[in-house]
């Protein structure tokens, strides 16, 4: 029973060690003086962005190719950056290759251990794709108007195509770099079962933190710790948890469109952030 705990537990550390070095990072940047007029929340995405191609690559090579079917929709994904960013750029083409590593091998880990996947959709029969889309889109509504109050700005609707397009970037590239790649790296470590509550709630907590984390240095910086803390908590609890669940519970495409309709609707009623 003893041996059986520590196995469980040596589990559990490694996920906890793998997010120490990230916060540690996240500590790091904070110190940073800012230079090439980067700040340091756009700094601690690239830092973010280059950590989990590394992972990506690490589980490619562990894991190997998956299916040439999870191949053809990874560079799907992959492709849709230009379209997000509407056009080559040096941010379309950062994005091609992020979002085509995460997805490669993400679902490489889902291929070797499939009880535990995060499926694209679901079922492939028709209603249950249209479900998936209602749940997604119905989702990102709701917590779309929740960031609007939040946001704490005068809303202005102003539709705009292009608000639609860029909000491709974070349904996808966020929802697969940030969210399912690690997820599937916690797997990965778990070999292939995910047993306790707290590998659970350790998954979840990958899934969220660090991806709200990047969030929010210059809040940390600019406002203090407290403040830091409690826009971690909210953006967590209010955004996060909502679109991990959806992953794990319904399937990737819902989670892609919750997300992608609380950006449209951001951008559509407070512009785009640059």
């Amino acid at each position: 029973m003893g041996g059986y705990s520590l196995k469980k537990e040596n589990r559990i550390f490694k996920i906890i060690v793998s997010f120490l070095v990230f916060f540690l990072l996240f500590i790091a940047n904070l110190f940073i003086p800012v230079f090439m007029n980067i700040n340091h929340t756009a700094r601690m995405w690239l830092i973010l962005d280059l950590c989990v191609v590394l992972l990506s690559v690490v589980l490619l090579i562990k894991n190997k190719l998956p299916s040439n079917m999870h191949i053809a929709l990874s560079l799907v994904f992959g492709l849709l950056m230009f379209v997000a960013y509407q056009g080559p750029s040096f941010s379309s083409v950062k994005g091609f290759i992020t979002t085509t590593f995460c997805s490669l091998a993400s679902f490489s880990v889902f291929c070797k251990y499939p009880n535990y996947a995060v499926f694209p959709i679901k079922s492939k029969q028709p209603k249950q794709i249209a479900l998936s889309f209602v749940i997604g889109l119905g989702t990102g509504c709701v917590f779309g108007i929740v960031n609007l109050f939040m946001s704490g700005q005068v809303p202005h609707f102003q539709f705009h195509i292009s608000y639609l397009l860029t909000a491709l970037s974070p349904a996808i590239l966020e929802e697969v770099c940030y969210r399912l790649l690690l997820f599937a790296y916690c797997l990965f470590l778990l070999n292939g079962e995910v047993r306790s509550k707290s590998e659970i709630f350790w998954c979840y907590f990958m899934m969220i933190i660090p991806h709200v984390l990047i969030h929010t240095p210059d809040i940390f910086l600019t406002y203090g710790p407290v403040s830091g803390v409690v826009n971690v908590f909210m953006l967590s609890l209010v955004f996060g948890l909502p679109f991990a669940i959806l992953q794990r519970k319904r399937d990737l495409i819902s989670a892609m469109i919750a997300h992608g309709t609380v950006d449209a609707i951001r951008f559509s009623f407070l512009g785009l952030p640059f």
